[in-house]
C-alpha cells in the first residue's frame, strides 16, 4: 500500500456518515458501496492527503490509481479521479489502458464522463495518433466505452474535428440507450458554441434519425 493511499483511508474512516452513504448509495441506484463523504469534505481530505504525498512518476501515479481502482467504496473512485487530473500533464501514452480500465470497470456516469473529457481528452491533444484509437471505441460493445468515444472531444473548441466528430455520432445515432442519446446531445451542445452553423446543418440533416433528447440538448443554444 502506498502512503498517500494509507493517509486517505485513515482521512476518510475517521470522517465517514452511514445516513450520508445511504443516500449516496441510493443515488448511484445502489451500484456502489459509500463511506459517506459529501464531495466538498472528500476534496479537503484529498487535498490534505495530496499535498502530503507527491507522486515523482507516472508508474507510481498508475500504480496508485489501479489500487485506488480496486478499493470497494466509491470514494476511492472519485479520488482516484482527481488524482489523476491532479496530474494529467505527467500522462504518457502508457496512461491510456489505464484510463480504459477506469471507464470499463466500476462504470457509471460520474466518473466516465471526467474520464472521458478531461484525461482521454487531453491524452489525445498531447498524442495525436492516440485519436485513431480512441474513436474505434465507438464500435466497442461496452456502452461507457461507446459513451467515451463522443465525449473526448466534447472540450476541444476551435480545435475539434468536426468530420470525425459527425462520423462518431452517426455510428450511434440510431441507438436507443439513454446515455447514448445524452452524450450526443451533450457534444452536439457543447460545439454549437463555437460552431452553431455547422452543428444546426447537422442536425438538420438528420433530424428524423436523431432522438429528440439528442435534438433538445443539441438545440439548447441555437
Amino acid at each position: 500500500m502506498t502512503s498517500i493511499i494509507f493517509s486517505l483511508e485513515t482521512l476518510f474512516e475517521k470522517n465517514k456518515n452511514y445516513e450520508i452513504a445511504l443516500g449516496q448509495k441510493k443515488y448511484l441506484r445502489d451500484q456502489f458501496s459509500f463511506l459517506g463523504l459529501k464531495t466538498p469534505v472528500r476534496r479537503q481530505l484529498q487535498k490534505e492527503a495530496f499535498n502530503q504525498h507527491k507522486i515523482e512518476s507516472e508508474k507510481k501515479l498508475l500504480e496508485t490509481l489501479q489500487a485506488l481502482w480496486e478499493k470497494e467504496e466509491r470514494e476511492y473512485q472519485h479520488a482516484a479521479v482527481d488524482l489523476a487530473l491532479k496530474y494529467k500533464k505527467r500522462a504518457s501514452k502508457e496512461a491510456l489502458p489505464i484510463y480504459e480500465k477506469m471507464i470499463r470497470t466500476k462504470s457509471w456516469w460520474d466518473t466516465v464522463d471526467i474520464i472521458a473529457s478531461n484525461l482521454i481528452g487531453a491524452l489525445v491533444l498531447k498524442y495525436p495518433l492516440l485519436k485513431k484509437e480512441v474513436s474505434t471505441w465507438i464500435n466497442d460493445s461496452d456502452l461507457w466505452i461507446r459513451r467515451s468515444a463522443l465525449l473526448f472531444q466534447l472540450k476541444y473548441k476551435e480545435k475539434a474535428d468536426k468530420k470525425l466528430l459527425f462520423s462518431l455520432i452517426e455510428k450511434t445515432i440510431e441507438e436507443e440507450d439513454f446515455f447514448i442519446r445524452k452524450a450526443i446531445g451533450w457534444v452536439l451542445r457543447e460545439h454549437s458554441k463555437i460552431d452553431p452553423l455547422s452543428i444546426q446543418k447537422f442536425i438538420e440533416k438528420n433530424e428524423k434519425k436523431l432522438s429528440n433528447l439528442s435534438i433538445k440538448e443539441g438545440s439548447k443554444y441555437l
